[in-house]
């Protein structure tokens, strides 16, 4: 049934493979790589350690301003919803890039990579998966969620095409992670990362190529940066034919993932372990629209008896996608329902 049709899935990285950011430890990974000899009490007096602490306060200082200046700005009085609320939304975050490049920059001027090989960035992430937190925990600093492994399992049994696109700061720390959690990715499989990358050289964060001919780099940043990532990553898996019909998966789990995830046919909001709703499941409805379960798939761009159409998806884990049966539903066709919703909204 799968040869019928070709599936691409990319995916988000931080909050969703894994259950949490990684940011953090990312950052303590690489500190305690530049201090090798020193206890974690020891690693947080360092230089590093302080001015990572600098950096992070700036960043919430901007973003708070960043959001109060956003909020004094004048309304027009007139509420919209629709496919221009989500529109507006897009453009509200896409409004973050200098937030985050003054961020980027911070990091770099800061000296917390600076020294840290390639080589170590990848042994860094294997290590970070399966060994204690650098800061003294005795849990592992980062919990790829647990059923991601047989979800990729899945999709390589299944010959389908997989990728992430991730804002995370270094792309050989992201494939060391997965390389503990799939092993096999190590000898023969080959999956398709765009993410940011940590030049150990000065320190500084580089964006990730284009192409691998080409040197030209651009930073993943924002939900526009994500987006372009996305399509970029689409056209690498792009095998030249049109048929069979193809079909796009994105799944993500925060308000950076909002662009992929509606550009795709298929869009899945990963939930967090909390019970509260997530900040894309709020912005969704705040636009007039809804989340459904995976399981209720065949809902998807259909308006509910409140009217509201269902626009994403949403899982608790990797499983219910796969028990779900909807990437096995061959009579299903998302892409024209897509196609139908946005055609009725645009003559309303």
């Amino acid at each position: 049934m799968f040869q019928h049709r070709t599936i691409q899935i990319v995916l988000d990285f931080d909050g969703t493979i894994t259950a949490k950011d990684t940011i953090e430890p990312l950052v303590q990974s690489a500190i305690a790589h530049i201090h090798p000899s020193l206890s974690p009490s020891e690693l947080s007096q360092t230089p590093q350690a302080e001015a990572w602490s600098n950096c992070k306060s700036q960043y919430l200082a901007d973003l708070s301003a960043h959001y109060e200046k956003e909020n004094q700005e004048p309304s027009d009085g007139v509420a919209v919803t629709g496919l221009r609320k989500l529109e507006r939304e897009q453009r509200s975050l896409d409004a973050l890039k200098d937030v985050e490049w003054a961020s980027v920059e911070r990091v770099g001027e800061s000296g917390v990579f600076k020294g840290v090989s390639r080589e170590a960035f990848l042994e860094m992430g294997r290590a970070a998966a399966t060994a204690g937190d650098p800061q003294g925990g005795k849990d592992r600093a980062v919990v790829v969620r647990e059923d991601f492994p047989e979800f990729v399992r899945w999709i390589w049994q299944h010959n389908l095409q997989w990728g992430v696109v991730s804002v995370n700061w270094s792309w050989r720390w992201v494939r060391g992670v997965l390389n503990a959690a799939l092993p096999e990715l190590r000898s023969y499989h080959v999956m398709s990362i765009k993410a940011n990358d940590a030049d150990g050289t000065k320190g500084t964060i580089i964006g990730y190529p284009l192409h691998m001919l080409n040197k030209k780099r651009t930073h993943i940043l924002t939900t526009a940066d994500k987006l372009f990532a996305q399509k970029v990553t689409l056209f690498d898996f792009d095998s030249g034919f049109s048929s069979p019909p193809l079909l796009t998966v994105y799944i993500g789990d925060s308000p950076t993932d909002l662009s992929p995830l509606l550009h795709a046919d298929i869009g899945i909001i990963m939930n967090s372990a909390s019970s509260t709703s997530g900040a894309l499941g709020v912005l969704i409805d705040k636009c007039g629209y809804r989340v459904l379960p995976v399981s209720e798939y065949k809902k998807l761009y259909c308006k509910g008896e409140n009217e509201k159409v269902a626009i994403l998806l949403s899982v608790n884990n990797f499983k219910e996608i796969i028990d779900s049966g909807m990437l096995q539903d061959e009579e299903w066709d998302p892409t024209a329902a897509k196609e139908a919703w946005k055609k009725a909204e645009s003559e309303d």
